[in-house]
């Protein structure tokens, strides 16, 4: 099979289990989370649908990136609730509750706006005669099956054979980590030769977007009163995005190498500024005791 086959296959399907997954994870009372702490909801929300892209276009106006790499900056600022964010709260002891709520509303609704911000990404820097098209109803209807339809599967094997889904949630949840990052893996080897160049052109804006987003994360937590635990969790939310759903858009849809470039580095870097804010909220965790 040749590895860019692979990578169209396997980008989906690995996304898919991914929210499978999830969806194993899901009850209808999580939900109730968006009822219980609306403040806590609404501004993690806010922050992840519209802080964050207004991050990325705040850092582009002091980088002078290419057209196909700004753009892929951005439809990666659409992509919020990183794939792993639920596990970061849990192990930085934040509000996991609150954690799997956002990423699952987010989940539910990026798939209805992530087709359009990217046709206006698309029209913002590359002019009307852009050769690039995003088919919106077929971007849609993908977006739709690979991270809606899981969750909805998943939910309904929770409900109906919870101590199945208990069993095989483990299980699916490694196996869809691992084949998502074999394809990534894929997919740098098959840009190899010009990682040096797309590492020098991304590199510092992809970090300081991650870094810029945990803080606004914090400190909206902070100065809308939230508790310690749902500060933690809104850093991570907001700090993470997700990489895999702005790959389904750059590569599996748009089919563009160096638009989806972006995403796949941003995966590498983000896990050292997440893994280092964990360390730091742990080791205060355990001067506390």
């Amino acid at each position: 099979m040749e590895l860019t086959l692979f990578i169209k296959i396997g980008l989906p399907v690995s996304l898919g289990f991914i929210m499978l997954s999830m969806g194993l994870m899901l009850k209808l009372s999580d939900f109730k989370q968006v009822l219980r702490y609306p403040k806590a909801f609404l501004v993690g929300l806010s922050a992840q649908m519209l802080l964050v892209p207004l991050l990325a276009l705040f850092l582009l106006q002091f980088f002078d990136l290419p057209p196909l790499l700004a753009v892929g900056l951005l439809v990666l600022s659409f992509s919020p609730g990183g794939t792993t964010s639920n596990l970061f709260s849990y192990l930085a002891k934040g509000d996991v509750a609150l954690s799997i709520a956002l990423t699952a509303c987010a989940s539910l609704i990026t798939p209805f706006t992530l087709p359009f911000l990217t046709e206006l990404a698309l029209q913002f820097f590359m002019g009307e005669n852009k050769d690039i098209v995003i088919p919106i109803g077929l971007t849609m209807k993908r977006l739709l099956i690979v991270t809606v339809v899981p969750v909805l599967i998943g939910m309904s094997i929770k409900l109906l054979k919870p101590v199945w889904a208990e069993a095989i949630q483990p299980v699916i949840h490694k196996l869809s980590i691992l084949l998502f990052f074999t394809v990534i893996f894929s997919m740098i080897i098959s840009q190899w030769e010009q990682m040096p160049r797309f590492l020098e052109q991304v590199g510092v804006i992809t970090t300081l977007m991650i870094i810029l987003a945990m803080l606004s994360g914090y400190v909206l937590a902070k100065s809308t009163g939230l508790t310690a635990k749902q500060v933690k969790t809104m850093t991570i939310e907001v700090g993470m995005q997700n990489g895999g759903m702005a790959l389904i858009v750059t590569q599996g849809v748009l089919d563009n190498p160096t638009m989806s470039i972006v995403p796949v580095i941003y995966g590498l870097i983000m896990l050292v500024p997440i893994s280092f804010y964990l360390f730091l909220v742990r080791n205060e965790a355990s001067r506390a005791l």
